[in-house]
C-alpha cells in the first residue's frame, strides 16, 4: 500500500506539498532518493497514522485495495469548550485565562463558572472574557463538580468537545489547542494528555498517559487533562458528583467505562499549579475534606453497584476502589484519591 499525506494540512494529494510516504516492503534506499519523509509500518488491513514527529494524526483508515488517495478528507477544526470553574482565585485567574486566550488555535469558547467567590475573580474574568466566551455566576455553592455540570448548560450548540482548566492552572504553551485538534481528527471519544506541575517555581513532568485500552485508562490520572466529546461528557451517567471536593475520580471512571475509543497526547500540556497555597488540596480543611471523603465513599459504592455485572474487569477494579476509599474514611480521610 502507498499513501501520501500532506504533513501540514492532511489534505488531498497535491504536487506542491511535502508528503509523508508510508511503505511496508520497498527498499528504504530507493525511497530516500524521492526526498519524501518515509515512515515504515507493518503490513496490515488498515493503517491509523499517529505521526507525532510531524504533529499530525491522520484519521484515514485506508484499505490495502484503496487506490483513491483523494478520499483523504481535509483537516477539520473542531470547536472546543474550555470549562473553568473558580472560587476565590483572583491571584491566578489572569494567568489561567491568558493561557487560553493566547492560543494559536481559535475555534474555542471559554465557559467560566464562579462558585460564589468573595474576591475580585468575577470582575477580572468579565474584563477579560467577551462573547463568545461566557462568565456564569452560581447563586449557591456547588463546588467544582457542580460548576462543571452548570457549564454544560451554557455550551454553544456547535461545541464538539469539552476540556477543563482549573482557575489556578494553565496550558503549557500557545500551541496546546492546536495539538489537541490534531488528535481529534479521527473523532475519538476522549483524548488523554500529559500533566506538568509547577512547584517551588520549577516546571516538571509528573504524568504521561500510556494506555493500551480502557482498563489501563480507568486506573490512570483522574484529574484535568482530558478532552471529551460533548455528547459523552454531558450524558447523565457521566456528570460530576456535586457537593464534594473529590469529584474527579468517579467522573473519570464513568468516562472510561462509556467511551468507545480514545487517543493519547503524550505531552505534559496541562500545568498543575502546586504553588497555589490557597488550593483546597493544599489547605485540606479537615471538616470539608473529611465530609468529602465520606461522600466519595458513597459515590464510589453507588458507581460500583450501578456497573456491577456489566464487565468483570471493571467490577474487580471498582470493588477494590470501594475498599480503598472505605479505608481512607476509617483512617481519617486526609488522603487525596
Amino acid at each position: 500500500m502507498k499513501i501520501a499525506i500532506d504533513k501540514n494540512s492532511i489534505s488531498a494529494l497535491d504536487d506542491k506539498n511535502e508528503f509523508i510516504y508510508l511503505y511496508d516492503n520497498e527498499d528504504i534506499k530507493d525511497l530516500i532518493k524521492t526526498n519524501l519523509h518515509c515512515v515504515y509500518y507493518k503490513n496490515s488491513d488498515y493503517v491509523d497514522l499517529n505521526l507525532t514527529k510531524y504533529n499530525i494524526d491522520c484519521y484515514k483508515k485506508a484499505s490495502i485495495e484503496d487506490k483513491d488517495y483523494k478520499k483523504i478528507p481535509p483537516k477539520k477544526d473542531y470547536k472546543i469548550a474550555i470549562i473553568v470553574p473558580n472560587y476565590n482565585y483572583e491571584h491566578t485567574i489572569e494567568k489561567c485565562l491568558n493561557s487560553v486566550l493566547n492560543q494559536t488555535y481559535k475555534n474555542y469558547e471559554i465557559v467560566f463558572v464562579d462558585d460564589v467567590s468573595t474576591d475580585r475573580s468575577v470582575e477580572i474574568a468579565k474584563s477579560m472574557l467577551k462573547p463568545p466566551h461566557k462568565v456564569i455566576e452560581l447563586k449557591q455553592k456547588r463546588l467544582n463538580g457542580g460548576a462543571r455540570n452548570e457549564a454544560y448548560l451554557h455550551l454553544s450548540d456547535d461545541v464538539d468537545y469539552v476540556t477543563y482548566l482549573d482557575s489556578d492552572d494553565w496550558f503549557l504553551d500557545e500551541n496546546v489547542l492546536d495539538k489537541i485538534n490534531n488528535k481529534l481528527q479521527s473523532y475519538p471519544d476522549v483524548v488523554f494528555m500529559g500533566l506538568s506541575q509547577y512547584k517551588d517555581g520549577v516546571l516538571s513532568t509528573v504524568y504521561i498517559p500510556k494506555y493500551n485500552n480502557k482498563y489501563d485508562a480507568i486506573k490512570g490520572w483522574s484529574g484535568c487533562g482530558k478532552v471529551i466529546k460533548k455528547s459523552l461528557a454531558t450524558r447523565q451517567e457521566c456528570l460530576y458528583n456535586e457537593g464534594t471536593l473529590k469529584e474527579d475520580k468517579n467522573q473519570h471512571c464513568r468516562i472510561c467505562i462509556y467511551m468507545n475509543d480514545f487517543k493519547l497526547l503524550p505531552e505534559p500540556l496541562y500545568v498543575w499549579n502546586r504553588d497555589n497555597t490557597k488550593s483546597v488540596t493544599t489547605i485540606r480543611d479537615k471538616t470539608v475534606w473529611g465530609t468529602s471523603t465520606i461522600r466519595h465513599w458513597a459515590d464510589t459504592l453507588q458507581l460500583y453497584l450501578s456497573e456491577k455485572g456489566k464487565d468483570d474487569k471493571i467490577d474487580i477494579y471498582l470493588q477494590e476502589r470501594v475498599r480503598m476509599v472505605e479505608n481512607e474514611v476509617r483512617t481519617g480521610g486526609d488522603k487525596q484519591w
